[in-house]
């Protein structure tokens, strides 16, 4: 009997990956292509949609060509992207512009904006009221700052709906990101024109398109993507999600109160509920079955490391890469031999700001002359951790508590770092042996569109796999509680603005 496949694309602000699974969700093998970022301005960050679209087609004929996977088993296509930012097509649906979620130029408009009157009732109704790289907020600017453009906009699209618009010629987006970008009524369930009138933006109301739930099928490969990707005319593709979600739905997350931690661009901190979450919560985003994923989200996490060994560890990077490994091996074996001690130094992971304060930077504080490069390093391991511990006790207060949590994202590719979180965070940590649990997720929904489950939760169900656990080490709590003390007082003060 001839194996049946489906494909998962993950598109994030740094990379596009193509990644083939089983129908048990076991990936075959994955692709991908480094996305390439502008910044045509301080604070601006977009990218070419044009390139992004021959990447992406690039990275999935390579999947199936490499893998060698006939493209006639390909059951069907899951495409997820990540959330925020705008990608936009203009009145004639052409590429006309794509701003990614590290994008900061909006951030005197959101200090602005959170003194408004209305700021409250936005709050309530969006459940998470303004913040630079949002959708809705770019789209305020836009208007403000090159209304040219914005008049031109025909469809507003988020990252995965425009690679689905390259593969089916369709628009849809749905509710996972719409629901959190900014632009969704909670009381409604839908747009609505209070909240974009509150916006300041009511005349985009018919420009987002009809929304769809991620595993519902938007549309079906054109010829001419199949001629860029080698997927057979026909092929159906779903909706595709939110890459947050694609990674939690990717790693099993499904129940109330599972949680998911993802070590990425971004550091993502989310829990599945039952109830709309409290607009204190950062962000908010419509799960799978009705239900809705809290989120607790910054960009502080592993790019911050991707920086550091970029920038301190290029002689290591080159052994490393004469030896056919990853410099982060290295790093990974460099970090374990670091006595965790409290006199260590601290890092604070705020390369691209702080979830309180946009403007905030990066810091090392507690040098001493006899630290070594290791000793950074820990400190960057440690602090980002941190960072996601700042979230989690911001979920906790919002009564949102988890004894356990499914760790993606490349730090759970690293057991030193994996144990790390499980001692920080006082908590047993999960972890998939699917490296690209984004396309995973994306590909479950692709299963059952494709007919192979009855259900998307059978499908999620019998895709996971089996999990790694971390524990927590009970003795090293005393010092890395001391440790994180110091690290809030410094925090205070970074995003104090002072």
């Amino acid at each position: 009997m001839t194996t049946k496949y489906v494909l998962g694309i993950d598109c994030g602000n740094t990379a596009v990956k193509a990644a083939v699974f089983d129908c048990k969700g076991r990936e075959i093998g994955s692709r991908a292509e480094r996305v390439e970022t502008r910044f045509p301005q301080p604070g601006h960050s977009e990218t070419d949609m044009i390139g992004l679209w021959h990447k992406c087609a690039s990275v999935v004929a390579a999947a199936l060509t490499e893998l060698n996977i006939p493209p006639e088993d390909v059951l069907a296509v899951g495409v997820s992207g990540h959330g925020n930012g705008a990608y936009l097509l203009d009145n004639n649906r052409e590429p006309l512009r794509a701003i990614q979620s590290l994008d900061s130029r909006a951030e005197a408009q959101v200090n602005q904006d959170k003194t408004s009157q209305d700021y409250p009732r936005l709050s309530e109704l969006n459940r998470q009221g303004v913040w630079p790289s949002q959708t809705a907020t770019l789209l305020k600017w836009l208007k403000h700052n090159e209304p040219a453009t914005y008049s031109n906009i025909g469809v507003v699209l988020f990252c995965k709906d425009y690679i689905n618009f390259c593969l089916t010629g369709e628009c849809h987006t749905e509710y996972g990101d719409l629901s959190a970008s900014g632009l969704y009524d909670y009381t409604s369930g839908d747009v609505s024109s209070d909240l974009l009138s509150l916006l300041g933006i009511e005349e985009m109301k018919d420009r987002i398109p009809t929304t769809l739930w991620s595993e519902n099928t938007v549309g079906h490969i054109t010829r001419s993507a199949s001629e860029q990707t080698r997927l057979p005319v026909g092929t159906p593709v779903v909706g595709g999600f939110f890459d947050v979600i694609a990674s939690a739905v990717g790693s099993g997350v499904w129940d109330t109160a599972d949680a998911s931690l993802i070590t990425g661009t971004w550091s993502i901190n989310q829990v599945v509920s039952d109830t709309i979450p409290h607009p204190d919560i950062f962000m908010s985003s419509v799960f799978p079955g009705g239900r809705y994923m809290a989120m607790e989200n910054s960009a502080t996490s592993a790019s911050n490391l991707e920086w550091f060994v970029s920038e301190f560890f290029a002689p290591e990077k080159q052994v490393a890469q004469s030896l056919g490994k990853s410099v982060f091996e290295f790093c990974n074996n460099a970090v374990e031999n670091v006595k965790l001690a409290e006199n260590l130094p601290l890092f604070h992971p705020y390369l691209y700001g702080s979830s309180d304060l946009a403007s905030a930077g990066a810091n090392f504080f507690g040098l001493a002359g006899w630290h070594t490069k290791s000793d950074l390093l820990y400190a960057v391991y440690e602090g980002i951790v941190f960072g996601h511990l700042e979230h989690f006790l911001k979920l906790n207060k919002a009564g949102l508590h988890f004894d356990n949590a499914v760790l993606s994202g490349g730090g759970a590719r690293s057991e030193f770092w994996c144990q790390l979180f499980a001692d920080v965070l006082d908590i047993r940590i999960a972890v998939t042996p699917c490296g690209e649990t984004g396309a995973r997720g994306a590909a479950m929904a692709a299963a059952y569109a494709g007919g192979v489950y009855e259900t998307f939760q059978d499908a999620v169900r019998n895709m996971s796999g089996e999990y790694r656990y971390f524990h927590p080490d009970k003795t090293k709590q005393p010092v890395l509680k001391a440790r994180f003390e110091r690290y809030q007082a410094v925090s205070t003060f970074i995003n104090s603005g002072i």
